[in-house]
C-alpha cells in the first residue's frame, strides 16, 4: 500500500527551478530515503510534501487520496511530519512548553497538566530528560530526539526526517538508526533524506535519487553498491578521500592563552601558518562560546587572545543564525565583512556598491564552488548546501592568514564536501593557518595535522599515534576525563 504519492512537482524560486517534474513513492512500513546533490531539489520535494511550499504543478497524494495542502496544519491532519534540518524548537522555552506548541489549546494547559502531558510523551518515547528542563540546555541528539517524538505524538505515520545526522556523532547516528527500524515495525513510514551513503545503506528499504529537479533513479536499497549509489547522485565516479596537507608548519598565527568563559575553562591553543588544527567534539561541549570568543563576539572572563597575523576569517558554524542575511542576494553576502567596514575595493568605491564588479566576484565565488544561483538570488531561497558553500566563498576570497572553519562541510554533498576539503587544504598548503572545529570525525581525520577534543569546555590534545576513530570517539565521549 503506498502511503505517498508525489506526481511530476514542479516548483521554481526565481532564476531556480528546483522542481522540474520530481515524484516519489513512499509504501506503509518503508524506511525510504531521498539522495541528490545539493541543490537537488530534495528539501523542496519535502517541504510540498509538508505543505511549506505550494508546488507550481504537479500531484500529491496521501493514502490514496488527491490532496491540497494549505500549510503544515493540513499536513499534520494527514499524519505527515517534517523534522526540519534546522531545528523548530524555541530554546527559551521548556522541554513541556515545546510539546505543547502548534496543538490545539496546548498552551492553555495549567502548568500541572503541562507537565503531566509532557511527561507521558518523553516516557513513551524513552527521552530521559525532565519536562521543566529548558530546551536550550539539551544536546543536539536530545533535541533532535525530541522533534522526532513531538511529531509521533500528534499522531504521525508519515515521519519526514531532513539530514538528522548532520551534527551527530557515531554512537548517536547508530541510535537514530536503530530508532527508525523501530518505527517501521511499527508500521511507521519514514522518508529520509541524507548524503551519507553508509546510513542509507545500513537501514533504508528503497532509495529516490534526484538531481537537477528531476528523478535519476529510484532502486531496491539491499545488494545496492555505495559506488552506485554515489555515481546516480552525482553522475560520475565519486572524489577519493583525501589526507592531511603536507606542509611545512611556520610560526603562530593565532595564540590564546586561558580562555575562560562559560563554559570554557582555561583553554589554551596556538594555530600556526600552514597547519590544520582540528578541534573534534559533540555539539554543545563549547564549540559556539569558542567561535564566538574567536570572532570577537562575546566577552572573556578571563584569558586572552592574540591575532599575531591577520588577516582573519570565519566560516561560521550556524549558517542561517551568523553565518548568512538571509534576505539579501548571494552577491551582497559575500561582501558583508567589507560592507561592515565601509566598502573596500573593487565592489566598493568611495564607500558606494559598483554593481558591476560586484556581479563579477560573485559570478568569480559561484564558478569556483558550483554555487547553484545566480548573483542576486536571495539566499533564502538556495538549498543549505548552496547557503553553506556562500559562507565558504567569503571566508576564502581574501586569502586569511587564520582560519577558523566551524562544521565547513556541514549539509554538503559528496563531491561538494570533497571540492570543500580541497579548497581547505589548499589554504593550508598556502601558508594560512586552518583552526578546523568540527563534529565530523571522517572531516577531522581527511584534514588534521593535529587534533584535540573539547569536552565540557576543556581541551584534551590527541597524540599522533591516537589519530583513530575508535579514539577520538571514545575521548568525544569524555574518555580523557574520566
Amino acid at each position: 500500500m503506498l502511503r505517498v504519492e508525489l506526481t511530476e512537482l514542479r516548483k521554481r524560486f526565481g532564476s531556480v527551478q528546483a522542481l522540474d517534474g520530481a515524484g516519489l513513492e513512499i509504501a506503509a512500513g518503508e524506511v525510504h530515503a531521498l539522495l541528490g546533490e545539493n541543490g537537488a531539489g530534495k528539501t523542496t520535494l519535502v517541504r510540498a510534501l509538508y505543505g511549506v511550499v505550494r508546488p507550481d504543478s504537479g500531484s500529491i497524494r496521501i493514502d490514496g487520496e488527491l490532496v491540497q495542502l494549505r500549510g503544515p496544519r493540513d499536513a499534520l491532519e494527514l499524519g505527515v511530519g517534517l523534522v526540519h534540518q534546522h531545528f523548530m524548537l524555541v530554546p527559551e522555552l521548556s522541554v513541556a512548553e515545546n510539546l505543547a506548541l502548534g496543538e490545539r489549546g496546548g498552551l492553555l494547559l495549567g502548568p500541572r497538566a503541562l507537565r503531566s502531558h509532557a511527561a507521558g510523551i518523553l516516557e513513551r518515547y524513552d527521552l530521559g530528560f525532565r519536562p521543566d528542563l529548558r530546551v536550550g540546555e539539551l544536546s543536539v541528539a536530545q533535541k533532535q530526539r525530541l522533534e522526532i517524538a513531538r511529531a509521533l505524538s500528534r499522531g504521525v505515520e508519515i515521519l519526514v526526517l531532513d539530514e538528522p545526522t548532520a551534527v551527530l556523532v557515531p554512537s548517536e547516528i547508530d541510535s537514530l538508526l536503530e530508532l527508525l527500524s523501530r518505527l517501521r515495525e511499527q508500521g511507521c513510514s519514514v522518508l529520509f533524506i541524507s548524503h551519507k551513503l553508509d546510513e542509507i545503506t545500513a537501514v533504508c528499504d528503497r532509495v529516490t535519487v534526484l538531481r537537477n529537479g528531476r528523478n535519476v533513479a529510484t532502486r531496491e536499497v539491499p545488494g545496492i553498491e555505495l559506488r552506485e549509489l554515489g555515481e546516480l547522485m552525482v553522475g560520475s565516479e565519486l572524489p577519493p578521500p583525501g589526507q592531511p596537507p603536507r606542509t611545512q608548519v611556520g610560526p603562530v598565527v593565532l595564540r590564546a592563552r586561558g580562555l575562560t568563559t562559560p563554559p570554557l575553562v582555561g583553554v589554551d591553543l596556538e594555530l600556526r601558518a600552514g597547519e590544520v588544527f582540528a578541534i573534534a567534539g559533540i555539539d554543545g561541549n563549547g564549540q559556539t562560546p569558542l567561535e564566538e570568543v574567536l570572532a570577537g563576539v562575546r566577552v572573556l572572563e578571563s584569558g586572552s587572545l592574540e591575532l599575531v597575523q591577520p588577516p582573519l576569517a570565519l566560516i561560521s558554524g550556524d549558517r542561517q543564525r551568523t553565518g548568512l542575511v538571509l534576505g539579501l542576494g548571494l552577491d551582497e553576502n559575500l561582501v558583508l565583512e567589507e560592507a561592515a567596514r565601509g566598502g573596500a575595493p573593487p565592489e566598493y568605491r568611495f564607500g558606494l556598491v559598483r554593481p558591476r564588479e560586484l556581479r563579477r566576484s560573485a559570478s568569480a565565488a559561484i564558478e569556483r564552488l558550483g554555487i547553484r544561483a545566480a548573483p542576486d538570488d536571495p539566499v533564502r531561497t538556495l538549498s543549505g548546501g548552496n547557503q553553506q558553500k556562500i559562507c565558504v566563498a567569503r571566508a576564502l576570497r581574501r586569502d586569511p592568514c587564520a582560519l577558523i572553519a566551524v562544521n565547513p562541510t556541514r549539509g554538503l554533498d559528496v563531491r561538494a564536501t570533497a571540492q570543500v576539503r580541497d579548497e581547505l587544504r589548499a589554504q593550508a598548503e598556502r601558508g594560512a593557518g586552518l583552526l578546523l572545529i568540527s563534529t565530523d570525525l571522517d572531516e577531522v581525520l581527511e584534514l588534521a595535522n593535529r587534533i584535540a577534543v573539547l569536552f565540557r569546555g576543556q581541551l584534551y590534545p590527541v597524540a599522533p599515534a591516537e589519530h583513530t576513530r575508535e579514539r577520538i570517539g571514545e575521548l568525544m565521549l569524555g574518555g580523557a576525563a574520566a
